[in-house]
């Protein structure tokens, strides 16, 4: 009994075992199954159907809703590329923006330097595909200017933020 149920077993292929070209128009009617999903908003379940129409027939148009799909999810709303994104925009000045305070630019000037360097990796349109990078990518493009450069800087701490 044993012997002739691991042996059924390793005879008898599964459908996902198979490999692709199974079925193109069951693979078609999943992909159609994804993009619906993902019309709804259902990104988890658009995967899922684009991943299996991907398994069993290959094709450009499902290899490009999954990549699509994946920098969706990547970048929804709650991941930390959005809250990046959403905190710089959210900042109500240039200090803010860094995250320092007047007093630590005081003390050490290149702080802002290094501050950016860091949030430009997170938030570079480039890098990060949530909505609003590209403003917040201006917006720390320009509170680092404005910090980096002292004669900027007193002239902004002089009544700059008013202006914001």
């Amino acid at each position: 009994f044993f012997f002739s149920t691991l042996l059924s077993r390793t005879t008898t292929p599964r459908m996902e075992n198979l490999g692709p070209n199974l079925d193109p128009e069951e693979a078609a009617e999943a992909l159609r199954r994804a993009q619906g999903k993902l019309a709804a908003g259902d990104l988890d379940g658009a995967k899922r159907f684009a991943e299996k129409s991907e398994r069993m027939n290959p094709t450009n148009a499902a290899q490009a809703l999954l990549k699509s799909l994946d920098d969706l999810i990547e970048f929804r709303p709650g991941t930390k590329w959005a809250k990046a994104v959403e905190r710089i925009l959210e900042a109500s000045d240039h200090y803010a923006v860094l995250g320092l305070t007047p007093e630590a630019v005081s003390a050490d000037p290149s702080a802002p330097k290094q501050k950016y360097k860091r949030l430009a990796l997170e938030v570079h349109p480039d890098k990060n595909k949530a909505g609003g990078a590209e403003a917040a990518f201006k917006k720390l493009n320009e509170a680092h200017e404005t910090l980096s450069d002292s004669k900027k800087r007193r002239e902004y701490d002089g009544g700059g933020r008013a202006d914001e």
